[in-house]
């Protein structure tokens, strides 16, 4: 007959007392230092089995034993849990050492961002348009000044943009909010929001003045990235990862701050190549569909690059990723077909 020292707790009560625990076959017997029968019987259930933690042994009554010995494991079967199995075996902790870290740098990297991407197209749009109020009053309280543009001008601008989106043969899904703005530590730039918003600085249409194709061509961009949602599949990727670490570091609080945030996250995220890319084409095809020379993105491209204050373009393209410099980008506009003349 096997015995164990431990702690017997009676049912329904907080008392307890030391109790020594003994096996014949399948039949466990609980008795007391004076060799009182406290209980006896084969109906009972083991609690978590975790590493270096002793076992409860629950019986039928409610009560329960708690044995000295971390390390003993009592079951029906006589086996020990798959946790205390793998902890004392080497080519697992091995294999778990390696494979771990490498996981977790996939999640971080492509599984969650990949998911969350994916899962952007069922947002519904009430999400994006949230995005953009939050972040139009970020920026209008900390970096963006009311435009001095005429209003008449700016209600032109908004009315051209209107009738030229009117003519492209793919329905945005979401009608551009043209939004003019004075930046001056920005520059000549606009940049786009996830739900429509296009904020285009004073400073651009005084540029783009004696263009106004190239003026459509970079509202044709911006709004390339909100009908492929750019925005919100950055914005996706960068929550997800977040909330990975958040949730590996146990930092709850550091998940609703990203809920919260996310208009605020989505200013300190840049678009990838691929996206700008995208967004070039985007613009430059639908300048041909309108019956425009492609070449007009080029010019905007060029003019932009060329404005005195660079280097604070430089800066802010990294947060907005308008128009950086580019003679790829460039050639590429360029080498877009020619506009074909519409029947009249």
């Amino acid at each position: 007959m096997q015995s164990y020292s431990g702690t017997y707790y009676f049912a329904g009560r907080s008392n307890c007392c030391a109790a020594l625990l003994q096996r014949q076959h399948q039949q466990l017997i609980v008795r007391s230092s004076e060799g009182e029968v406290l209980w006896q019987g084969s109906n009972f259930s083991t609690g978590l089995d975790l590493p270096g933690l002793a076992t409860e042994l629950h019986f039928d009554d409610g009560s329960y034993f708690v044995p000295d010995d971390v390390s003993l494991r009592l079951s029906l079967d006589g086996k020990a849990s798959l946790a205390t199995r793998l902890e004392q075996h080497k080519v697992a902790i091995g294999l778990s050492v390696l494979l771990v870290p490498l996981l977790l740098w996939w999640l971080a990297s492509s599984g969650l961002p990949g998911l969350a991407k994916a899962l952007v197209p069922y947002l519904p749009k009430s999400v994006s348009l949230t995005i953009d109020r939050q972040t139009m009053q970020i920026l209008d309280n900390t970096l963006l000044d009311n435009s001095a543009l005429p209003q008449a001008q700016q209600q032109q601008l908004r009315q051209q943009w209107l009738l030229a989106i009117a003519q492209l043969p793919e329905p945005l899904i979401f009608t551009p909010d043209i939004q003019f703005r004075l930046a001056k530590g920005m520059g000549a730039n606009a940049f786009a929001l996830p739900g429509g918003t296009i904020v285009v600085t004073d400073e651009l249409v005084t540029l783009l003045a004696d263009k106004p194709d190239a003026l459509l061509a970079v509202l044709l961009h911006e709004a390339g990235h909100v009908q492929h949602q750019h925005g919100l599949k950055l914005l996706a990727q960068s929550t997800a990862t977040t909330m990975l670490l958040a949730l590996i570091f146990s930092d709850l609080e550091v998940l609703s701050e990203v809920l919260l945030g996310s208009g605020s996250s989505l200013m300190q995220a840049a678009f990838s190549r691929d996206m700008e890319s995208e967004a070039d084409l985007f613009a430059t095809r639908a300048l041909v569909v309108l019956g425009k020379n492609s070449s007009a993105f080029a010019d905007a491209i060029e003019a932009i690059s060329q404005q005195q204050d660079s280097a604070s373009m430089e800066q802010w393209t990294r947060y907005f990723s308008s128009h950086p410099s580019s003679r790829e980008r460039i050639e590429q506009a360029k080498n877009q077909p020619a506009a074909t003349p519409t029947p009249r």
